[in-house]
């Protein structure tokens, strides 16, 4: 079983810092947006979450496919992301071991279980991207007006991703915070 560890590379650690950011924003503003549409009795400060989390969210969609770009030319990023072979796919079981015996699966560019974890978090943020993306267009004038009916679909499934994307977001934070206080090398992820 592999234990080789890579650094992180320099373009994964912004387009990280970059989505962390964007992705809490976006998280945090759909807790009180209101569409301008539904104008009624509502503060004007709702609607300006609403017009913030359309514009930051197709920023978040150009972020996560500058991210997918990386991780298509870099071949150390994409094993560590999708471990489901070799030496990678061995660290999740050797991780997956360590947990049972009490000790965290080491950081870095290794694949294993917080590589798994990480790119079906990846996966998940790229679906609520792809269904925003899609909302945006179907919206008339910003919001001005109700958008048309087939907008509850893209509508219905971005919510339900929301909810995987909402636990990523708690167990990463989660993650991070307990491997920070058993060993400082976690903050090296956001050293740009």
């Amino acid at each position: 079983m592999s234990t080789e560890t890579l650094e992180w590379p320099q373009a994964t650690k912004w387009l990280h810092t970059c989505l962390a950011i964007l992705i809490t924003f976006e998280l945090m503003s759909e807790l009180d947006m209101k569409a301008i549409w539904k104008r009624k009795g509502e503060l004007h400060f709702r609607h300006l979450l609403f017009h913030a989390h359309m514009w930051v969210g197709m920023a978040t969609a150009v972020v996560i496919v500058l991210f997918w770009l990386h991780i298509y030319y870099n071949k150390q990023v994409r094993a560590h992301l999708f471990p489901y072979r070799g030496s990678y796919l061995q660290n999740i079981c050797l991780d997956i071991t360590s947990l049972t015996n009490g000790s965290f699966p080491k950081s870095g560019l290794r694949g294993g279980l917080p590589g798994l974890v990480q790119g079906f978090g990846l996966l998940a943020v790229t679906g609520m991207a792809c269904t925003g993306f899609i909302m945006f267009f179907l919206i008339p004038n910003f919001g001005i007006s109700a958008p048309i009916h087939i907008y509850q679909i893209p509508k219905k499934i971005h919510d339900y991703i929301s909810e995987f994307v909402w636990v990523y977001w708690w167990v990463h934070i989660g993650a991070a915070l307990l491997h920070f206080l058993r060993s400082p090398r976690i903050p090296k992820i956001f050293k740009v």
